[in-house]
C-alpha cells in the first residue's frame, strides 16, 4: 500500500512541494512493508499523467514521484500526492468530475460531450465504481456518518462529493484498505 500525501489536491502543489525544499513531512513516517521506522529517500521516477496542464496551458509533466528504501527489509515505496490515484492515467479531480455529473443524472453520452473524454473510459470509470460502490459506501459511513441516509449510487455520490474530494474519499477508503478503482 503507497504513501499517500494528504491534502496535496493539485499537480502544482505537489511539484512546488517536491521540487523546492523538500520538506521532512512528506517522508513515510514507517515501510509499508515491514513498519521501521523512517525509510530512506531513495531518487524519484517520472510519472504523466492526463490533465498535467497548468492554467497557461503549459504541461507539467512528467511529475517526479518521490521514492524511498527500507534498509531493513531492502523494499522500496513511492509517494503519491493525494491528486495522483494509483495505476490510473487520470487525476482524480477528472474523474470527480464526471462522477459528479453522472451522479446528477447525465448519460454517458452527455458527459464525454461536455469533458471531451472518451464515452469508454467514463463508461469503465463509472462502471468500477458501480462495482465497489457498496465497500466504498459502508467504509465513508464509518467515517462520516451523515452519509448513511443515502442509499443509491447516485445519491450517496452527490451527497458524498458534496461534503469532500473524490480523491479524500477513495483516499480513507485506500487508509481503511478497500480497493480503490
Amino acid at each position: 500500500m503507497p504513501h499517500i500525501l494528504t491534502g496535496i489536491l493539485s499537480l502544482i502543489q505537489y511539484k512546488n512541494d517536491i521540487e523546492g525544499n523538500f520538506r521532512e513531512e512528506l517522508r513515510p513516517e514507517r515501510c509499508e512493508c515491514c513498519g521501521k521506522l523512517k525509510p530512506h529517500r531513495h531518487g524519484s521516477y517520472p510519472r504523466q499523467t492526463a490533465g498535467g496542464k497548468n492554467k497557461s496551458d503549459a504541461s507539467i509533466n512528467p511529475i517526479q514521484i518521490q521514492r524511498y528504501y527500507c534498509p531493513s527489509c531492502c523494499k522500496t515505496m513511492s509517494v503519491l500526492p493525494e491528486c495522483i490515484p494509483r495505476k490510473r492515467w487520470y487525476l482524480w479531480s477528472i474523474q470527480e468530475v464526471v462522477l459528479s455529473l453522472y451522479a446528477q443524472g447525465l448519460s454517458l453520452n452527455k458527459i464525454a460531450k461536455s469533458c471531451r473524454l472518451s464515452r469508454h473510459s467514463i463508461s469503465r470509470w463509472i462502471s468500477r465504481f458501480n462495482e465497489r460502490f457498496l465497500v466504498h459506501r459502508d467504509t465513508l459511513i464509518q467515517i462520516k456518518s451523515t452519509l448513511a441516509q443515502y442509499i443509491t449510487f447516485r445519491t450517496f455520490w452527490n451527497a458524498c462529493l458534496g461534503l469532500m474530494h473524490l480523491s479524500e474519499a477513495m483516499r480513507l477508503c485506500h487508509v481503511s484498505g478497500v480497493i480503490v478503482p
